[in-house]
């Protein structure tokens, strides 16, 4: 059983704090790759708007996934979100299906 935690993060930036958001989305994986328990930590761009960003990441366990929420960099993103983001942050939890 993979007791690792998957998840996907939307944010649609407002179009006047998209580059702000963009930069600070950047900076966030820099900081977060380097966090212990980090499997992995993408970043994308919707193709069909580029005002939505998605993260995919993996943590090895909730351990590591809580260190992360405690960030100052996330803090400082949660505590923003409501100016640089259209409707919040859209969090997903998943589970690995394997086959």
């Amino acid at each position: 059983m993979d007791l690792k935690i998957y998840i996907f993060a939307k944010f649609q930036a407002k179009p006047e704090k998209r580059e702000e958001l963009f930069s600070r989305l950047k900076e966030m994986v820099l900081l977060t790759n380097k966090e212990p328990g980090c499997v992995f930590y993408h970043l994308h761009v919707d193709s069909q708007n580029t005002d939505i960003f998605y993260f995919m990441e993996c943590w090895e366990n909730q351990k590591a996934f809580d260190f992360h929420m405690q960030t100052p960099y996330i803090q400082a993103i949660l505590r923003d979100e409501s100016d640089l983001t259209i409707a919040g942050i859209d969090i997903s939890f998943m589970e690995r299906v394997e086959i």
